[in-house]
């Protein structure tokens, strides 16, 4: 009976990583009908090459102090809409879209040299 038991669990654990590793095996076909992010940009988005990378982001206001806007896991400079404007009365106000996120460039692990962009290491350099 235990021997029953001990197969029953082998067989229920390997099908769980099937399951949980399966999708990660499977190539996915590129996206078809997708529009380049020039065509989803505002009128007043700017691009620069940081490291090889595409940064999406937006100005307001001039002078000193500047003000760096970072936005949170899962969302972009969009999360700072509401406060660049009242903020640009202070001084030069930019809120980017951090690698992976808003209209900012997406680099599989392989396609960068160098530093991960998306460790925290390489967040710090983007944001210097």
């Amino acid at each position: 009976m235990r021997r029953y038991w001990k197969f029953l669990a082998s067989l229920l654990l390997s099908i769980l990583v099937v399951l949980l590793a399966g999708p990660f095996l499977i190539p996915v076909a590129p996206l078809q009908g997708t529009k380049p992010v020039a065509e989803l940009a505002d009128p007043d988005s700017q691009f620069i090459d940081v490291n090889g990378i595409s940064i999406h982001y937006k100005e307001r206001g001039a002078g000193e102090p500047t003000f760096l806007l970072l936005h949170g896991f899962g969302a972009s400079w969009f999360t700072w809409r509401e406060v660049m404007a009242p903020l640009a009365v202070h001084g030069r106000i930019i809120a980017y879209d951090r690698p992976a996120f808003g209209l900012t460039e997406r680099q599989l692990p392989g396609e960068w040299s160098g530093i991960n962009p998306y460790s925290p290491e390489a967040q710090v350099q983007l944001a210097v």
